[in-house]
């Protein structure tokens, strides 16, 4: 049977399934999931409010670093920078560090050109990738900062730009934190709904989504909450293991939910590692818009690693890795597919990165993988055996996949709506293995909008619960704090909870667990600044907090001073304040 008919067959048969979001019912960790993954709702339709938005490619020239894979380097190190010129001739590179946009600073820094050499890349598809090797100075601060790129290319002279994607630092910690975020979901209904019921409507809930709201500060009030916060806890790193989007209601909406979703991260100003979920990768409408396309054009690749210096190395890999076929949906429609999977070529990539990394890896490096969902969690396992239709499923599915038959999907989404899809597909067992054989020590994980922490041969596999409101016990995120090799102190509160976005995880109420008030504008122009911080959660908090200032001496009351320093008429104060636990404090700048 030919593509185009199949996608005829299933376009009709999803259609069959529609069914409202339901509850989920299952034995063992999974009890307290809310609404299942695959469910849909009602949406607004933003192309009727903003007809002229428009696919805006982010990932052009500069293949790495990029925005969702940025770069962590100490000064004095050499950063391999990755360009893809299009199959032209390049020369003449300049390449340079810019303050960020909500920086009020304004010094860029050079960094030389080292070496120039043909590269490759695993995930980009080019005739002609160049790897431009540059050095940081030992005068670049230590900040994060937006990339830029300039060459001449058969004599015309680009420009390229990469925000967020490179961090300076002094020197790596061997004590460190990073934070572990997930599904965010931009434009989802589900943030409207009560708490125990995400089909309902909630007034406070529905300010804190602010969904689609015309004044741009005010949409997405929940992932604006999060993101001040992860701010304020300015962590070494952090890793978003998908669901960015919702991505599941109306045709194209992709074009307009990519756009919101990178507007929005972009907030966060520490280096963030991204990976795509289940509803970043629909194949929508028939398969016209495909998330894949727009995740390549938007965040660049599907799977990576990264290095925080010698102390972390880590992969991030998708696990909604389907044929085509299988993602496809249909705007408005359920989806038949929404549950994990790992095929043998990204599997191959991940066994070879790691034996590749074994080779130099430092005695005390933790090692980490993260995807939205989690391979402990089997549907072969999961869903009920003595269900006749479950076994008419996996018998179909062994005789033929990736990909699936038409009407095997149309069977799994009925399956999917009544038991869930968690990890669906290949390769689980495969990749756990190969985890255990290169000692890897920790799994992250999404999907399910619950907390659990599950321990298995050695390897802590950790799943946050959402930043979308429908979290269960709440929404959140979860810090991990690695010392001297060992991965600690990751609960808020046992067993398994993260830390609430909200205070006491009340979203109705809108009150974040913690935030910083300052009594001036924060953008250079004040000769004084107070700033109150308070602290709602029930242990203390240790926060970085930024001053920006007329330049000039200046004494602060209250905290450590990390950074002092000046950059043209400005001055920049970062103090970091311990605030015990339901208490504020105040520091002031003068």
């Amino acid at each position: 049977m030919t593509i185009k008919r199949k996608l005829s067959i299933i376009t009709a048969s999803l259609f069959l399934f529609i069914t409202p979001l339901a509850t989920y019912a299952s034995e063992g960790p999974l009890l307290s999931i809310g609404s299942k993954d695959g469910g849909i709702g009602n949406s607004t339709h933003y192309t009727d409010l903003a007809p002229n938005v428009s696919l805006d490619p982010k990932v052009n020239d500069i293949i790495y670093p990029l925005f969702a894979t940025p770069a962590i380097k100490e000064k004095g190190q050499t950063l391999k920078v990755k360009v893809d010129s299009q199959g032209k001739e390049a020369a003449g590179w300049n390449v340079e560090l810019n303050p960020i946009d909500q920086s009020p600073l304004k010094e860029t820094y050079t960094l030389p050109v080292q070496d120039i050499s043909s590269g490759k890349s695993h995930w980009k598809d080019s005739s002609k990738i160049y790897e431009v090797t540059v050095q940081i100075p030992e005068e670049v601060p230590e900040e994060l900062y937006d990339l830029e790129v300039e060459y001449t290319a058969n004599g015309q002279r680009k420009t390229d730009e990469q925000p967020h994607s490179v961090q300076v630092v002094e020197q790596f910690n061997k004590d460190f934190e990073f934070l572990h975020l997930t599904d965010t979901h931009v434009g989802s209904p589900r943030n409207l709904g009560n708490h125990d019921d995400t089909s309902t409507v909630d007034p406070g809930r529905t300010k804190e989504a602010g969904m689609w709201n015309p004044d741009e500060d005010s949409r997405w009030l929940y992932l604006q909450k999060a993101i001040k916060e992860v701010n304020m806890k300015k962590p070494d790193f952090v890793v978003v293991t998908g669901d960015l989007m919702y991505g599941q209601m109306n045709p194209q909406e992709y074009i307009y939910e990519y756009e919101e979703t990178y507007r929005m991260l972009k907030k966060l100003e520490v280096p963030v590692y991204l990976v795509p979920g289940n509803h970043d990768y629909y194949a929508q409408d028939a398969t016209l818009a495909d998330g894949a396309k727009y995740w390549e054009k938007y965040f660049g690749p599907q799977y990576f690693s990264f290095d925080y210096g010698p102390y972390a190395h880590f992969i991030g890999y998708n696990s909604f890795d389907w044929h085509k076929f299988d993602r496809s949906g249909h705007g408005t429609v359920s989806v038949p597919t929404w549950g994990g999977q790992i095929r043998q070529e990204q599997l191959d990539w991940v066994k070879q990165d790691l034996k590749d990394n074994a080779k130099n890896a430092h005695p005390n490096q933790i090692r980490g993988l993260f995807s939205h969902h989690n391979p402990l969690w089997r549907d072969r396992e999961i869903w009920p055996e003595d269900d006749p239709d479950v076994q008419k499923y996996w018998k179909q599915y062994d005789e033929q996949h990736n990909p699936q038959t038409a009407e095997t999907l149309a069977l799994g989404e009925k399956l999917g709506i009544e038991y869930d899809q968690q990890w669906h597909g290949e390769n689980a067992k495969e990749l756990m293995d190969i985890m255990e054989r290169n000692d890897v020590d920790l799994s992250l994980h999404g999907h399910t909008h619950i907390d659990d922490i599950s321990k298995k041969n050695g390897i802590l596999y950790a799943t946050t619960t959402s930043i979308e409101l429908s979290g269960k016990p709440w929404a959140g995120f979860r810090p991990f704090q690695v010392n001297d090799g060992n991965i600690q102190d990751y609960n808020y509160e046992d067993p398994d909870r993260s830390v609430p976005v909200y205070q006491h995880g009340d979203t109705e109420s809108g009150v974040m667990s913690f935030e910083s008030d300052y009594e001036n504008a924060n953008d250079g122009t004040a000769t004084r600044q107070t700033i109150q911080v308070t602290n709602r959660l029930k242990r203390e908090m240790t926060l970085t907090l930024p001053a920006y200032l007329v330049k000039g001496d200046y004494s602060v009351s209250t905290g450590n001073v990390i950074q002092d320093r000046s950059s043209g008429d400005k001055q920049v104060i970062k103090v970091q304040v311990t605030v015990p636990a339901e208490s504020s404090k105040e520091s002031v700048i003068k």
